[in-house]
């Protein structure tokens, strides 16, 4: 029998810094087979705003493999079994959105855990290899990873809580809601929702918490990290799709 691949663990991403990645929100396996090859350190697959869902997470999964690169899913909402789903699939960790408080976080985590830690069902499905990788179940808690999003003012209200609810693996700062929240809808760059963003960053890294932001461009990107952030995802599948596409046509069409 040939020995199963191992779910890849996206702990040593957030440890070591420096990891840029991207986001995944079309459901064709074959756009999430292109970015993997392009050198990211992960990817950022979306079921909360992209059209990826569980029925085609399977298959984007399965595209990515052979490359060995990390995954996150970001499920749509903060539930037991959109979590658990994920994971099955073989999914290294979810990104969890519009975390509000301790509580939400800590549910979240609870979620991507088998007991005793947590509270996630068993059942052989991918990540495990359809049961052929006996191992699993006993290293799945120390390498899934839960990223729970701070894009409220609700979260920032509750962000030392947060940053102590047990589980929590990382945290994702998503400036677009954060920014609504605020009062900023579509000012990221908003004073307010930048000194906002400082004030979670530095939260963070006092509490020794990973964190990671979502940026436009890859200069952001080492900017970003520059200033102490563990991680970012860089724009997205159709971000890319659409810019290359605009800058083509300006250029055929250029005098």
């Amino acid at each position: 029998m040939t020995a199963p691949a191992t779910v890849p663990d996206v702990h040593p991403l957030f440890s070591r810094g420096g990891a840029v990645g991207t986001w995944v929100s079309a459901a064709d396996p074959t756009i999430a087979e292109v970015l993997a090859g392009s050198g990211v350190d992960f990817l950022a697959i979306d079921g909360e705003h992209g059209v990826v869902d569980v029925g085609s997470l399977g298959a984007v999964l399965a595209a990515v493999r052979p490359y060995g690169i990390p995954t996150l899913f970001r499920v749509a909402e903060n539930e037991q079994a959109r979590i658990q789903h994920a994971l099955d699939s073989g999914a290294g960790g979810v990104i969890v959105p519009r975390v509000r408080s301790a509580a939400d976080a800590a549910r979240a985590a609870a979620a991507s855990l088998y007991p005793p830690d947590g509270t996630r069902g068993i059942a052989p499905r991918r990540a495990s290899a359809y049961g052929r990788d006996p191992g699993y179940l006993g290293r799945a808690n120390a390498t899934v990873s839960c990223v729970v999003q701070i894009e409220t003012r609700e979260a920032l209200d509750d962000l030392a809580a947060i940053l102590r609810a047990p589980g929590v693996d990382a945290l994702l700062v998503g400036p677009n809601d954060l920014a609504a929240s605020l009062g900023h809808t579509g000012e990221i760059d908003d004073a307010e929702v930048l000194a906002a963003i400082d004030r979670v960053r530095a939260a963070a890294t006092a509490a020794g918490v990973p964190i990671g932001i979502h940026v436009r461009t890859g200069t952001e990107a080492r900017s970003r990290l520059s200033e102490g952030f563990a991680f970012t995802t860089v724009s997205t599948d159709v971000g890319f799709l659409a810019a290359a596409t605009d800058a083509m046509v300006r250029e055929a069409r250029r005098a």
